[in-house]
């Protein structure tokens, strides 16, 4: 039986009863207290399922991009339940309805490096309910105490004699059973599953190539569609001529999409052709002039402005002014970042009036419901999406666009399916960015060299309201004071250290540029600023830079549970080895705290050669360390490529970089070694696959400064060495 015919529904979930399903255990999860007691909320429709063939299937709105969040997640079912976690199967479901969505963000959307530290409680809690009533229903067919039976291995033991029963021959009579309003967790001495490394569950078929990303879906009769796009982000479409390509090889129909058109064929490759040599023009626009060299000058001014109000505020504002002691300053800046994923952005639709089904890697399910539903009137009900493997996300894949593009352009055929898909080229001067950003900093050190007032203001876009966030309201649920966008703020206004007198301002600084979450999003660049200018306080302070940030956070244990890790793995006691030079930095991010120390070689020409980068992570309990190692390895490897090369550029309007020559990623050979430490001092979870990428450009930069007294202030590094 398929999922979506399972006859599950809102009234029958919010009963609080277990469902019985064609022959099938359902137990809906109960979503975290904090966000009930908040949110007013309770059940979710996310569910686990145990049939009568003992197969245990969960269903939850977390998308698989290649983290392995599907893994971590049947290993916290698995151990709760006492089921065999290599056999369960994870689904998606396949409408963003209401119940799926995670309530303080309002959407189904995978973010925020949630998937883990969400869903963690509420797995725990409905397998721990399943596991009571297939061991009440064992009592009762064996005769037995419920406390001489334990789950295990996809079976309920009876400790003394041995006698096993497999789940599936419990299930209609647990089904019978009420569901235990408040089961018991297994003890932390029997929780032998999560804490340890296993093998990925969606590995073997990624190395068969059996694993269907959104590139590989094939449907009968399916066309293909390339898109053309207007340069200038704010352009659109003012004519296109569909004569000038209707005699080319294989054109079927070209469909008008916001921003361009897309030229449907019945081959990718004759798409592509033609969409180039179709006759189209834009629309002329005032951004047609824009670059960057314009926007950084919009920038600089904004920080001069005399009406910024205070968006957060520790102590006394006017501390942070004062001149009695010694004064710090300095200005940083990051450009735009395309996402780059290693799978191009495509969608296959299969679109009318009464249904569309997409087949799309995509972050952001409710993000495509409400593009469709504004843009074609389609309810909400008529629009089904099949979640595929996503080759990589970043945040990029959290937008609409494509959904779009492929809903029309298989509109204009009829509802045949069609595959549009861009090319490198169309991502990266046509897709979404994050956003650049200018930030000055004021420091003021007391005669031990200790910050007493720190004045930092921020210049550039509100990147939140693309989402729909007020930032009063947010400011006010923050406890922040006013035009408090997290998109841009985290990393700032969050900080951990002490510091007595303290103020955050942020300059709104509006760009005709669409912008889109990046890797870690503001503390990708804020973690940068904010470090950096640290590392500028120590030294100015004359003082070691570890040393100076310890001082920094009596009381703040996480924090300095990494720090003394990550000197501990590095060595930062001891001489550096000849020609290396280290830097350090500490960032908190999504929950967790990642302390890291670069370790790099100066050469000729003030190039600078990453060898060795070492790395704290405090995430609470790690549920697979295998894991969270090798996302922290990956965030390094991308945050230092990013640290290195990458930016985006404008000039007349449109973006100068096009493809992976001149938006150059981190090569094999420029890999530096990466060590992970996981620090577990009972903290409560946090998140693995963003917080290790903010500290890398900062203790890069920190160690380059170290090795040659140069201070980098702006990315990227190739722009000065």
């Amino acid at each position: 039986m398929k999922l979506q015919d399972f006859p599950l529904t809102r009234r029958s979930f919010l009963a609080g009863a277990a469902v019985a399903a064609g022959g099938a255990l359902v137990i809906p999860l109960r979503l975290p207290a904090w966000v009930r007691q908040s949110e007013a909320v309770g059940l979710s429709q996310a569910f686990i399922r145990i049939d009568t063939s003992g197969q245990v299937t969960f269903v939850l709105p977390t998308s698989e991009m290649g983290q392995g969040t599907h893994t971590g997640q049947a290993q916290i079912l698995a151990e709760e339940l006492g089921a065999d976690w290599s056999g369960i199967v994870v689904e998606m479901p396949k409408q963003p309805t209401p119940d799926y969505r995670v309530p303080f963000l309002g959407q189904m959307r995978s973010v925020g490096s949630l998937g883990i530290r969400f869903w963690h409680d509420p797995l725990r809690r409905a397998a721990a309910q399943a596991r009571e009533m297939l061991t009440q229903a064992a009592a009762e067919r064996l005769g037995v105490a419920p406390g001489a039976l334990h789950a295990e291995n996809g079976f309920i033991v009876h400790t003394g004699s041995g006698r096993r029963i497999p789940f599936g021959e419990l299930v209609e009579d647990a089904m019978a059973l009420p569901v235990p309003e408040e089961p018991t967790l297994r003890p932390d001495g029997e929780r032998t599953l999560t804490g340890r490394t296993v093998s990925r569950l969606d590995i073997p078929a990624k190395v068969t190539g059996r694993a269907v990303y959104g590139v590989d879906v094939e449907r009968e009769g399916m066309l293909y569609g390339a898109a053309r796009l207007a340069p200038v982000f704010s352009a659109d479409v003012e004519s296109f001529d569909e004569s000038s390509v209707a005699g080319m090889p294989g054109v079927v129909a070209v469909a008008r999409v916001p921003r361009g058109a897309v030229v449907v064929a019945e081959s990718w490759w004759q798409a592509r052709q033609a969409a180039d040599a179709l006759d189209i023009t834009f629309t002329r626009t005032p951004a047609d002039n824009l670059s960057t060299d314009e926007i950084e000058g919009m920038l600089r001014e904004a920080l001069d402005w005399s009406d910024v109000p205070i968006s957060t505020l520790r102590g006394d504002a006017e501390a942070t002014l004062s001149s009695d002691g010694q004064v710090v300053e300095a200005e940083y800046s990051a450009p735009l970042l395309a996402h780059a994923c290693m799978e191009p952005i495509n969608c296959v639709a299969e679109s009318s009036a009464e249904r569309t089904e997409l087949w799309i890697g995509t972050q952001g399910q409710d993000v495509i419901r409400m593009t469709l539903e504004s843009a074609l009137q389609l309810p909400a009900e008529r629009l089904f999406i099949n979640t595929t493997h996503l080759g990589g996300g970043f945040g990029r894949k959290t937008h609409g666009e494509i959904a779009l593009q492929a809903a029309l352009a298989s509109r204009a055929v009829g509802g045949r399916p069609v595959k549009v898909l861009w090319t490198r080229e169309n991502d990266i001067q046509q897709g979404q960015y994050r956003q650049t950003m200018r930030c000055r900093f004021r420091a003021v050190l007391d005669e031990a060299g200790d910050i007493t007032g720190m004045r930092i203001r921020i210049a550039g876009p509100q990147m939140g309201r693309e989402y729909g966030m007020d930032p009063e309201q947010r400011a006010q649920a923050t406890g922040n004071l006013a035009n408090f966008d997290p998109f841009s703020l985290n990393g700032l206004s969050d900080m951990y250290y002490n510091i007595p007198n303290f103020v955050v301002e942020h300059a709104v600084v509006d760009l005709p540029i669409p912008l889109c979450p990046w890797r870690a999003i503001a503390h990708s660049f804020n973690g940068f600023f904010f470090e950096s200018f640290m590392d500028e306080c120590a030294a100015a302070a004359e003082r070691d830079p570890l040393e100076f940030r310890r001082s920094h956070c009596e009381g703040q244990e996480r924090m300095l549970a990494v720090l003394d890790r990550v000197a501990e793995m590095s060595r930062w006691d001891e001489p550096a080895p000849e020609g290396i030079a280290r830097g350090l930095a500490v960032v908190e991010s999504y929950g967790s705290f990642v302390a890291q120390v670069v370790e790099a070689r100066a050469g000729g020409g003030e190039e600078i050669h990453v060898e060795r980068v070492h790395a704290a992570i405090d995430c609470g309990r790690a549920i697979n360390p295998g894991q969270v190692e090798t996302q922290i390895q990956g965030s390094v490897i991308d945050a230092l490529g990013v640290a290195l090369r990458q930016k985006v550029t404008l000039r007349d309007g449109r973006a100068e970089q096009s493809n992976f020559y001149d938006y150059p990623l981190l090569r094999i050979g420029e890999a530096p070694e990466v060590t992970v430490g996981i620090v577990e001092i009972g903290s409560p979870l946090g998140g693995a696959g963003e917080p290790g990428v903010p500290p890398l450009a900062p203790a890069l930069a920190n160690a380059l400064f170290a090795a040659t007294r140069q201070r980098v202030r702006s990315l990227p590094f190739s722009d000065h060495i």
